[in-house]
């Protein structure tokens, strides 16, 4: 009986001990914290790149950021969409640094990290279960940061020219304030024109910029812009060789963007890197009528972009 009694005791404190397990890890404080940006949120510094490379800063600070790239206290917390509302654990004082993703060659299943601005960090105080609001300010590199090619239509004439100059169809500029780029994340970017193509009398067009050097071996190198058009825009890259015919590489086509002006962020990486004896590149710009009477063809802030 002795047995049997010690028995019951002993089965009578391992439930005790159980449920006492069990109320603690029911009061464990699992809430998170949650950092919260929005795109409106973010802004762009070109203080730290070399200036005498541009005739007008116009454009500079525009952007069109489409993920967060967040880490906490050195641990990856993976991407997310802006506007977002990201749960971490960790809570009191804590480093945050983030990277902004962008919609790679105008496709959203293609996002990968910007490559040209250093990472933003920044020590906050994590509160559980409460809402911490972060402002980034992505700072592009400095003195390995180059811009080969300029265009944002701010300075006199332009330097995009038709591939066919027996056509007689030219970039233009536009004054018109309803019609021109305005930079949505930064008032202070002040623009005046933007440039114009009309596809009135022709039913296509094709422009060219000058020819810029561009670095392979697999360095990074985009081409940005900012455009508005009715009908499909055709991005191209033309590689110049000494010894043949122009290679003509086409790239990306953007779709009619409905009377809003949109940004494309273009990765020329591979066709440069691919192209190892061209001696120089023009990046092409193309569109046509598609059976419409007039198409009208928009653009600013064009841009040729590498890290060396």
């Amino acid at each position: 009986m002795g047995f049997l009694k010690e028995g019951k005791i002993i089965l009578i404190l391992m439930i005790i001990g159980m449920a006492m397990t069990v109320a603690s890890c029911r009061k464990t404080d699992i809430a998170p914290a949650y950092v919260v940006i929005t795109k409106e949120d973010i802004s762009v510094s070109y203080d730290k790149i070399d200036l005498a490379q541009f005739n007008s800063y116009s454009g500079l600070t525009a952007h069109n950021f489409t993920d967060i790239w967040l880490t906490v206290n050195g641990e990856k917390l993976g991407t997310w969409e802006l506007p977002c509302k990201i749960p971490v654990l960790a809570s009191g004082k804590v480093t945050v640094s983030m990277l902004p993703g962008i919609a790679m060659n105008g496709m959203s299943t293609t996002r990968p990290e910007y490559p040209f601005v250093e990472s933003f960090q920044q020590e906050v105080t994590l509160v559980k279960g409460e809402e911490t609001v972060i402002s980034p300010v992505f700072s592009y590199y400095g003195s390995s940061l180059y811009f080969p090619l300029v265009e944002n239509f701010e300075t006199a004439g332009t330097s995009f020219e038709s591939s066919d100059t027996s056509a007689h169809l030219y970039v233009t500029k536009i004054y018109d304030d309803d019609l021109i780029y305005k930079n949505p994340t930064d008032p202070s970017d002040k623009n005046t024109c933007s440039g114009w193509v009309e596809l009135a009398e022709h039913s296509d067009f094709e422009i060219v910029s000058p020819v810029v050097k561009l670095p392979g071996a697999g360095k990074s190198v985009f081409l940005e812009l900012n455009y508005k058009c009715d009908q499909d825009l055709y991005i191209g890259l033309v590689a110049i060789q000494s010894t043949s015919v122009p290679t003509h590489e086409a790239l990306v086509g953007l779709r009619a963007t409905g009377g809003a002006w949109k940004k494309a962020y273009v990765n020329l990486t591979l066709a440069v890197s691919r192209n190892t004896t061209a001696t120089g590149f023009r990046v092409v710009l193309s569109g046509a009528k598609n059976g419409s009477a007039v198409a009208n063809y928009y653009f600013d802030n064009i841009r040729v972009m590498y890290l060396y």
